[in-house]
């Protein structure tokens, strides 16, 4: 697995005009949603916290991307490379945030790609 960390600058539709990626998928996801013209605005500058339990003992999350679409839903999008959705970590992360999000009214999604895009460098 590659695990590439660095910044996208210029843009458009982050309110900043930067934002750091931690890993090759979330920086090709960060294209893609700079390209999807449903999206109004993305940031992983969201400062979302969802608690968790792991054993019995308590964790935080911190999900990747809030996306907010034209038509003014928002939802959040979590990057996860196939092999790291096996992880129990990952199951009990997605449950978490999927309760918390319904809340909100806001959908909860994770994006993978498949084992090519995730291993290759981009």
């Amino acid at each position: 697995m590659i695990s590439k960390r660095g910044t996208l600058t210029q843009l458009k539709k982050s309110f900043q005009g930067s934002e750091n990626y931690d890993s090759a998928l979330e920086r090709e996801y960060m294209v893609e949603l700079e390209r999807d013209p449903a999206v109004v605005r993305w940031t992983k500058k969201h400062g979302l916290k969802i608690p968790y339990k792991v054993f019995g003992f308590p964790h935080n999350y911190f999900p990747d991307f809030l996306v907010e679409y034209r038509d003014g839903h928002k939802e959040i999008h979590e990057t996860k490379g196939l092999p790291l959705m096996l992880w129990l970590s990952t199951k009990l992360k997605r449950e978490a945030a999927e309760e918390y999000f319904e809340k909100l009214g806001w959908k909860y999604k994770m994006i993978t790609k498949g084992r090519a895009a995730f291993y290759n460098k981009i």
